[in-house]
């Protein structure tokens, strides 16, 4: 959602912009290794810059974490409404099964309960990219649970808290609850526990480039999933492992890993599932310079998206989809999908992506020999990656801006030796 794949580096581009060819595009998604050449701007500059990151929640695929204590056992005044919204949940409207997980709130429901109904509301604000809301909710599970002894739960709360901090890029805050969350379910054998926050450290490793453990950390999950039989978590895990080999480019085994993703996803109807391996298929496609069909699976994932209302996901295929019209040449275009992009990132708190937008927007006005304004949006997005640690990202908007700064010397250069 997130990262869920790191710098592409994708084909050539028509025109001034040319990904291997004249001038490299990020998108936060399979990196290839290929050699830039460099070309002329539109002002004459020479521009050979790398590829800033791009936001996709295609880049990490999450479970959240659900628990429902003794709910569907409960007299029927809790049990009917419950039962009623999270069948709602599966159909992904989110709000309607929100109201409904409130009506359970009795004078006779247990604490416990009540911890069990906090995480489920809390699921559903995440889903909808309300971070506080979801927060708040995961705060109160957390505080309750902890005065119940309840463990399980417990674990829950602070597994999901995790997502929360892995959202808004304070990745040692999220590792540290995903972490207690994990030592809780091991400690009580709850497998499905432990594998969720398993996934999330191995996503949390991949963010910071530690690509071989992330790998390492999905098997283990990959394996817990399918001795217990958890599908969700079997086609998540397929996909976190494809994006791996994404990033180490091995693009044929990683369409393999998104493909049998996307397959269980489907059987089993997760739709969130269905559009980030979607958004990855339509990622490695631009990479082999198949635009239309990369395009193609882009907006099949953005229907999706915008049906289920999961805004991390719409803003991940915007960009996605501004990055193939640039890479069509077409930048006015891929302009305004990155700036769409760029207001749900900020409208939701999610700094990795709005960091992204910031540095695609950025690419573009350089493209367009806009370079005061190129730094201006690069030179934002730098500072937002530090402030979330992202390494890789760090380093290759510096490389960016270098690059620009440059050509900025190079055409002050030319002009001064005309006059």
């Amino acid at each position: 959602m997130d990262w869920t794949l790191f710098w592409l580096v994708l084909g050539p581009i028509i025109g001034v912009l040319g990904l291997g060819t004249t001038i490299y595009f990020g998108v936060r998604a399979v990196r290839v290794r290929r050699r830039p050449h460099p070309a002329a701007g539109p002002q004459g500059i020479s521009l050979n810059v790398p590829p800033p990151p791009l936001s996709t929640t295609h880049a990490q695929i999450t479970l959240t974490i659900d628990y429902v204590d003794g709910l569907p056992d409960s007299p029927p005044k809790i049990r009917d409404p419950f039962d009623e919204a999270r069948q709602l949940k599966r159909e992904y409207k989110y709000r309607e099964a929100i109201k409904l997980f409130e009506a359970c709130f009795q004078p006779e429901t247990t604490p416990s309960q009540r911890a069990a109904l906090h995480i489920l509301i809390g699921n559903c604000f995440l889903s909808l990219s309300e971070l506080e809301e979801a927060e708040g909710h995961y705060r109160e599970a957390e505080t309750i649970a902890s005065q119940a002894n309840n463990k399980e739960a417990l674990a829950a709360a602070l597994g999901n808290i995790g997502l929360i901090y892995q959202t808004r890029g304070e990745l040692d805050k999220a590792l540290d609850y995903h972490q207690q969350g994990l030592k809780i379910s091991t400690e009580i054998e709850n497998r499905e526990g432990e594998a969720a926050d398993l996934g999330n450290i191995g996503n949390i490793y991949r963010k910071r480039g530690e690509q071989d453990k992330a790998l390492d950390y999905y098997q283990q999950v990959l394996n817990i999933h399918r001795e217990i039989g958890l599908k969700e978590g079997e086609a998540a895990d397929l996909g976190n492992i494809g994006i791996i080999y994404g990033i180490k480019g091995k693009l044929d085994k990683a369409l393999d890993y998104f493909q049998r993703a996307l397959n269980i996803e489907r059987e089993i109807g997760r739709k969130e599932g269905e559009a980030s391996d979607l958004g990855n298929i339509g990622i490695i496609y631009g990479i082999k310079g198949k635009l239309d069909k990369a395009l193609d699976y882009h907006q099949q994932a953005l229907n999706i998206e915008r049906e289920i209302g999961r805004k991390e996901g719409e803003a991940s295929d915007l960009c996605n989809i501004g990055l193939v019209y640039g890479k069509r040449g077409e930048h006015d275009k891929a302009l305004d999908y990155f700036q769409q992009a760029l207001k749900i990132n900020r409208e939701i708190g999610y700094r990795e992506g709005e960091a992204s937008d910031l540095g695609n927007i950025g690419i573009i006005y350089g493209i367009k020999g806009k370079l005061d304004k190129a730094l201006e949006y690069l030179e934002q997005a730098l500072r937002i990656f530090e402030q979330v640690g992202a390494k890789i990202e760090i380093e290759k908007t510096k490389q960016t801006i270098g690059k620009i700064k440059k050509s900025k010397e190079s055409n002050r250069g030319q002009d001064s030796g005309t006059v």
